[in-house]
C-alpha cells in the first residue's frame, strides 16, 4: 500500500468522521446544558460555547479514530498476501486481489 493514497483516503473518512463526532459532541453538551438548572439559565451564552467546543473537540477525537477504522481489513489484506489463514480460502483471494 503506498503513502500516497494514504493520505487523501484517510482525510476522506476524517472528514465523515469529524461530522460524525461533533454532532454527537454537541448532542452531549446540549444535553448537559439543559439538564442542569443553572447553565440552563444562561443558554444565550451556554449553546455557542458548545458549538466551538464540539467543532474543535471533534477533529483530534477524529483523528484517533480514523486509524482504528482502517487497520482490521489493511491487517487482512497483509496476512492474506503472505498467504496466513484469514477466514476462508475465498475470502483469502478476495483480498489479496482487492488492492
Amino acid at each position: 500500500m503506498s503513502n500516497t493514497n494514504e493520505l487523501p483516503t484517510r482525510s476522506r473518512i476524517g472528514l465523515v468522521i469529524y461530522g460524525i463526532t461533533d454532532a454527537v459532541l454537541f448532542g452531549i453538551g446540549l444535553i448537559v446544558l439543559l439538564s442542569i438548572e443553572s447553565f440552563s439559565r444562561h443558554l444565550w451564552i451556554g449553546i455557542p460555547i458548545v458549538v466551538v467546543a464540539s467543532a474543535l473537540l471533534a477533529w483530534p477525537i477524529s483523528l484517533l479514530i480514523v486509524p482504528r477504522l482502517r487497520k482490521p481489513l489493511w491487517r487482512r489484506r497483509q496476512l492474506a498476501d503472505a498467504g496466513a489463514p484469514v477466514g476462508t480460502p475465498e475470502e483469502r483471494r478476495e483480498l489479496s486481489t482487492n488492492d
